[in-house]
């Protein structure tokens, strides 16, 4: 017996039906009762429709326990979705509008965290932590409460927010992935809101987020409409003379479900002979408005080349190693450059 789930099952359920025995379309907490039962007694349903919303204070208690070996590293979810709706984000609106998750919750979910797996590293899988309208300070109270080191999804205006800067690192936050994507000045990716602005007011941001003490992640896509094998070079002098502490380089990925998918499928320019196993954030899969695929590949492999060499690299450590030196959950566990 197979079940499937997850966004992709959620955004092309009669495809994902063609490999298992039971579809579950949207999220999985209303309906993983029925799923079960209807299992046990052999009436498995081929699709379960959630109904949209699940009510985040309702969540159960994950058994961690079955996870049998202690991992070092452990998830906790405390919102889903995002309030921006970037063209190419599949989690902002799939699974239904924003929510987040009650303190009292979360709480709980990491004190179990702690009884199970106290030693953990944990990761807030979310896709932009701070960008509701919640209370702030109880969140940081539950996660320095909690104890644990963590790192999360953010973006970059929590540099221009003093009130979550004080207490990012000492709520136990190490690291932050922060979504910069496009250098190209032609195209501005749909629903991103307010964290569309100039690279200089970004850069800033970025830089108080590690004099906070905590490193920052920059994602970068390559291959939006409007780029050029010019602005991809752009891109690869930004990043090398950036102060990030580490680098993310994809090249656009249209995932089912998103809106880029759906206007690239409109338009003709999915690439037919590039099914699911392309969609890996390294291969192109449509066609570039402004150079041909091949272009596209090329130059994306070169930005690899450029961005990952080992003196750039050591650069970053230095950067993450020096923003940890002043976070007070990570100061005795960085090592100095004569024990490396």
């Amino acid at each position: 017996m197979c079940k499937g789930g997850g966004l992709h099952a959620t955004a092309c359920p009669d495809e994902a039906r063609e490999f298992c025995d039971a579809v579950v379309v949207g999220e999985g907490e209303p309906v993983w009762p029925q799923v079960v039962s209807d299992a046990a007694t052999g009436h498995l349903q081929p699709i379960y429709r959630a109904p949209r919303d699940w009510n985040l204070a309702r969540s159960p208690l994950p058994r961690f326990d079955l996870l049998g070996a202690v991992p070092q590293r452990m998830t906790v979810q405390t919102q889903r979705g995002c309030p921006l709706a970037c063209e190419f984000c599949g989690a902002s609106r799939l699974l239904g509008r924003f929510r987040e998750k009650p303190a009292v919750v979360i709480e709980r979910e990491l004190a179990a965290i702690g009884r199970f797996a106290p030693r953990a590293m944990v990761e807030l899988a979310d896709d932009n932590t701070f960008a509701g309208r919640r209370d702030t300070g109880e969140l940081f109270d539950v996660l320095h409460g909690a104890g644990f080191r963590y790192f999360t999804e953010a973006d970059w205006r929590i540099g221009e927010r003093p009130s979550v800067l004080r207490r990012l690192a000492d709520s136990g936050c190490v690291q932050v992935l922060v979504g910069l994507e496009s250098e190209s000045q032609v195209f501005r990716y749909p629903g991103m809101g307010e964290k569309q602005a100039e690279w200089e007011r970004v850069l800033t941001a970025i830089a108080a987020i590690q004099e906070a003490g905590v490193a920052v992640n920059g994602c970068f896509i390559v291959g939006a409409d409007g780029e050029t094998r010019e602005s991809i070079d752009r891109l690869i002098e930004f990043i090398l003379a950036s102060c990030l502490a580490d680098v993310q380089l994809t090249v656009q990925t249209p995932f089912p479900g998103t809106a880029l998918w759906q206007r690239y499928r409109r338009e003709g320019r999915l690439l037919p002979d590039r099914g699911w196993s392309h969609y890996t954030l390294f291969d192109v899969t449509y066609r570039p408005d402004r150079m041909s695929v091949e272009e596209l590949e090329l130059g994306f492999r070169q930005a690899l080349k450029a961005v990952y060499p080992v003196g750039a690299a050591a650069k970053r450590h230095e950067i993450r190693r020096q923003a940890w030196q002043r976070n007070p959950r990570m100061r005795r566990t960085v090592r100095e450059p004569t024990d490396e």
